[in-house]
């Protein structure tokens, strides 16, 4: 069985080509570079560049393979950007029509959740704690297909927390790697800043969170102090990986899953990769080229989907 697995929900294009199971290929293009100056991603522009990269990427699929070959065509079809959804689809679609092969829908999240099982096996039933810039939740997963969300964020992702919080001190964009390159050579004290607490034992708030900090810049600012962006940056990134962490170990304890998973694009974050694999003897964190969004987890969710369907 060999699967083509197109990714474009937000600002990353992504395609892969996946036979029986195994990665053949993958490629990628960001436009990290091209937002980095507005701080933040501009759907419009974001879909315009979709447009372009998905021919750039097409044109290098077909000097390897034949895309005759390809039995199934799979796309991200939600969440996402609507306007950068619609590029993956359509080029799925035209996929189909011309090769004459079906397309098979896949939810992005079920792709960073199953991004783990590329290089690991995943034994159920299963938690997941699922950190990108727009979702932050922790799945009870009794199958690869069969989940429900037992904690979110009533507010802030924690991905979105960190661009934020890397925005207002000057740091750059995007906020997730550049905070964690900081942190892991930081060597000096830390702000204390007070975990939010919620209702629901599982859930989050990171905007409680975010709030402190911003409050701790604006508060320097008016005194005409130096902003200490390195401490803020490091101390930033400890609570929030500690909440992370704290949340995950309450609901360990209730629902014992045979194993934990890390999946999203905050899962790249190297203090949350060693401190998650602390938390239970199964510790599953997926393979850093499939941490952020990519096609070859979007494979992986249709060939699992297909092989238990058959």
């Amino acid at each position: 069985m060999k699967i083509i697995g197109i990714e474009t929900s937000h600002d990353d294009t992504s395609i892969a080509i996946m036979e029986n199971g195994k990665i053949l290929d993958m490629w990628s293009i960001s436009q990290t570079d091209i937002f980095e100056k507005y701080g933040g991603t501009i759907p419009e522009l974001a879909s315009r560049e979709h447009v372009k990269n998905i021919g750039i990427l097409q044109a290098e699929i077909l000097k390897k393979y034949d895309l005759n070959e390809i039995d199934y065509i799979a796309y991200t079809k939600e969440p996402g950007l609507i306007g950068s959804l619609q590029i993956g689809y359509l080029f799925a679609s035209a996929l189909s029509i011309s090769l004459n092969k079906p397309i098979v829908p896949v939810n992005h999240l079920h792709g960073h959740f199953l991004s783990a099982t590329i290089t690991n096996e995943i034994v159920f039933p299963s938690l997941c704690l699922l950190v990108s810039g727009g979702h932050t939740q922790i799945l009870y997963a009794k199958d690869y297909n069969d989940f429900e969300i037992v904690g979110e964020t009533l507010d802030d992702a924690v991905g979105e927390a960190f661009d934020k919080v890397a925005s207002r001190t000057g740091i750059g964009f995007p906020g997730g790697p550049l905070i964690d390159k900081i942190s892991q050579n930081y060597q000096g004290d830390y702000y204390t800043f007070t975990k939010p607490k919620t209702e629901h034992e599982f859930d989050f708030s990171f905007s409680g969170l975010k709030t402190q900090v911003l409050n701790l810049i604006n508060s320097a600012k008016m005194k005409n102090s130096l902003v200490d962006k390195e401490k803020i940056a490091a101390s930033f990134q400890k609570v929030a990986v500690e909440y992370l962490c704290e949340k995950m170990a309450l609901a360990i304890e209730k629902y014992n899953p045979k194993s934990i998973v890390l999946g999203g694009g905050v899962s790249a974050n190297s203090s949350l990769r060693t401190n998650f694999l602390t938390l239970h003897p199964n510790a599953i964190i997926p393979s850093l080229k499939y941490a952020t969004d990519n096609g070859a987890m979007i494979s992986q969710v249709a060939y699992l989907n297909l092989k238990k369907s058959k």
